[in-house]
């Protein structure tokens, strides 16, 4: 009985390791991508307007992989920030949402490009995308979108991790 609850948490640690890990992955990625491409923006206003959504986006999936980082940690100390994480990511959830609402209006409002206004929604969507993922209903099932397209269907999503936490 032991030695199978070994292998569920391992498999369950394992798991944790790859989100945490992805999150951040994806994060590096994203501003090397931006790094490279910088130089092709024209002007500041345009650097600008694709600064707040990366930032944001990068703010959430940080978000996201410490969460997964304090699962992880749970693994062997169940009770490792059960007091502080409720609190923090219930803010963190609020100051989200402000900064995902008040980017859209600063994107169409600032941009005089309409590739960098294209570019700049598409990140910010994808900023409200993860948004929805970690703080509503996991988005997360499968590889196969059809997946998620039958679960949105049947309105059968569940919470998400972090939203069961916060109650």
């Amino acid at each position: 009985m032991g030695e199978m609850m070994n292998i569920q948490k391992e498999k369950v640690r394992k798991e944790l390791v790859s989100l945490c890990l992805g999150e951040f992955t994806a994060v590096l990625s994203f501003w090397f991508c931006f790094l490279l491409l910088k130089n092709r923006l024209g002007d500041w206003r345009s650097l600008v307007t694709i600064l707040y959504p990366l930032s944001l986006l990068t703010f959430i999936l940080l978000q996201g992989s410490i969460y997964w980082a304090i699962l992880i940690r749970r693994l062997s100390n169940p009770q490792f920030g059960s007091g502080n994480v409720p609190r923090i990511y219930g803010g963190l959830r609020i100051v989200d949402l402000i900064l995902l609402i008040t980017g859209f209006p600063f994107i169409f409002w600032n941009t005089q490009s309409v590739q960098v206004t294209i570019l700049a929604t598409l990140i910010q969507l994808f900023a409200l995308i993860e948004w929805v993922n970690y703080f509503l209903v996991r988005l997360s099932y499968s590889l196969n979108p059809l997946f998620l397209w039958k679960r949105i269907a049947k309105g059968k999503l569940e919470k998400s991790r972090i939203a069961k936490e916060l109650g």
